[in-house]
């Protein structure tokens, strides 16, 4: 297709560990979660500024495509952006790479939490303000 090639934003580069392998020997496709979860849990300490595990979320939809393996010996490079931000949710754009062959795309899309009675609520602003600054977003 034509699309424009994606610019990623943020990227984090980490080896695969021996029990994230299947019985094939390549890294097994569930794991692949795990990864973006580091990567946006690194995202968010360097740039929102705050521990992820203390930032109330719920992923509502992810959506992945594997395109090659990832083996023991590959370091697993993932990048991402915040593609978009509504009200209450954001999406985020990831490539997951190993070596230099991207193993897999995915999407996914986070919710944020009222932590009392687990609904919705507006993104707060102490996060919004800091990633659409480092995302490049025009501000409203």
């Amino acid at each position: 297709d034509g699309a424009l090639m994606t610019e990623y934003t943020f990227e984090t580069s980490f080896d695969p560990r021996y029990r994230d392998l299947d019985v094939n020997g390549d890294v097994n496709q569930a794991v692949y979660l795990s990864y973006l979860e580091q990567a946006r849990t690194k995202y968010w300490a360097e740039v929102v500024g705050i521990r992820h595990d203390r930032t109330p979320v719920a992923m509502v939809r992810h959506e992945i495509e594997y395109e090659a393996p990832i083996r023991l010996d590959q370091t697993v490079t993932v990048a991402q952006r915040i593609a978009e931000m509504g009200r209450t949710s954001f999406q985020i754009e990831y490539e997951i790479r190993a070596d230099e062959t991207v193993a897999a795309t995915a999407e996914i899309v986070l919710l944020a939490l009222d932590r009392e009675n687990h609904e919705a609520t507006p993104i707060p602003s102490t996060w919004r303000e800091p990633i659409e600054e480092y995302e490049g977003f025009e501000t409203s």
